[in-house]
């Protein structure tokens, strides 16, 4: 469920700036969830969730080696920020064209609950990667774990607490802090990103895919 022992994040990362493959593709395992997931609840195409989610990658492997990123947490949020970009630029190039309606599959497994806000979306609010690496930092170590493992990487609460040596509530109030620091001192996301897809709306009552 963690990182393998024998190869600590920061040292595959440091590798992976150096465009070691099997790094690269250390890393590509890790997030590929996390970056197909993000496109996916703010797009309900998976087709369109899965071109994006390649051009991310694409870029991941074109600028990490300028990427200040130094741990875990610090990579995904800046990954996610080419996430974001990724999706901003596809929305303005619709702009003005009519927009098909897709749904998400009723048992797909979307973490970024509505009810619980969007972490992805709030590690991904700003443009400015010194904003949100800042951000970060005012959070504690046991609060930027649970960001991690919970929010970014969509661990069950008892997981965590598992890892933590905590009770689940304990770190479903861990999350809620660390969460409400973010947004606090990131804002809300870009406007032209859509709300995300609740499994409970009606456009999830659509399409069905695989």
């Amino acid at each position: 469920m963690t990182w393998p022992p024998s190869l600590p994040f920061e040292t595959a990362l440091a590798r992976a700036k150096s465009l070691d493959e099997r790094s690269l593709s250390l890393l590509y395992a890790r997030f590929l969830p996390v970056i197909y997931r993000y496109h996916l609840a703010r797009l309900g195409d998976p087709h369109v969730a899965e071109d994006l989610t390649a051009e991310t990658f694409i870029a991941m492997v074109e600028q990490i080696a300028r990427a200040r990123a130094e741990d875990e947490l610090t990579f995904a949020a800046w990954l996610l920020g080419i996430a974001r970009n990724k999706l901003l630029m596809y929305f303005r190039a619709r702009r003005g064209r009519p927009a098909p309606v897709y749904g998400v599959p009723d048992d797909f497994p979307l973490y970024t609950r509505a009810d619980e806000d969007d972490p992805l979306a709030v590690l991904s609010a700003r443009e400015s990667w010194g904003e949100v690496v800042a951000a970060l930092d005012e959070l504690t170590e046991e609060q930027r774990n649970v960001v991690l493992y919970r929010c970014v990487l969509g661990y069950s609460a008892e997981e965590v607490g598992a890892l933590l040596g905590k009770q689940a509530g304990a770190v479903r109030a861990l999350q809620f802090r660390a969460l409400a620091s973010l947004a606090q001192r990131l804002g809300t996301p870009d406007t032209d990103s859509p709300p995300l897809v609740s499994r409970h709306s009606p456009s999830a009552k659509g399409r069905a895919h695989e």
